[in-house]
């Protein structure tokens, strides 16, 4: 992953760096209708070649680290939530609830569904200690 972003403050040797969000009309609101606000967002990144405050810089992170953490957020409560409803849908069968049976199976799902997003917050706080998915400054672009 390859982003341009603008140097906001530097502290010893990382760097608090805004970067624009592109919108779905790619940034010419002007001609767009749908209203919406560009957005900024503030990452912490490695600063090693020193840029300063002001600049404008190249960021990178390695791609398989950005796949990996959208399939951890978006695919496993899916898959947790499905997963939830089935097993609850099949023991209010077993145990004779045939009526209420989807909605059992809802409130198992959504029970894990919480259960599979506290287990993800759990491993984002592992791999920010781990330090595999640390954003680098790599060229300071102006």
């Amino acid at each position: 992953m390859e982003k341009i972003g603008l140097v906001k403050s530097v502290k010893e040797n990382t760097a608090t760096i805004e970067i624009r969000r592109v919108s779905a009309c790619g940034e010419n609101c002007a001609s767009c209708k749908g209203g919406c606000a560009p957005t900024n967002h503030y990452i912490t990144a490695k600063n090693t070649i020193h840029a300063s405050a002001g600049q404008y810089v190249k960021l990178e992170m390695e791609n398989k680290h950005v796949l990996g953490a959208a399939f951890l957020v978006y695919i496993v409560p899916l898959v947790g939530m499905i997963l939830g409803i089935l097993l609850g849908i099949a023991v209010a069968e077993y145990l004779g609830y045939v009526t209420n049976k989807e909605l059992i199976g809802f409130a198992v799902g959504l029970l894990f569904l919480g259960i599979f997003y506290s287990v993800i917050s759990f491993i984002d706080k592992k791999i920010k200690q781990s330090k595999k998915m640390e954003v680098v400054i790599t060229k300071i672009i102006h």
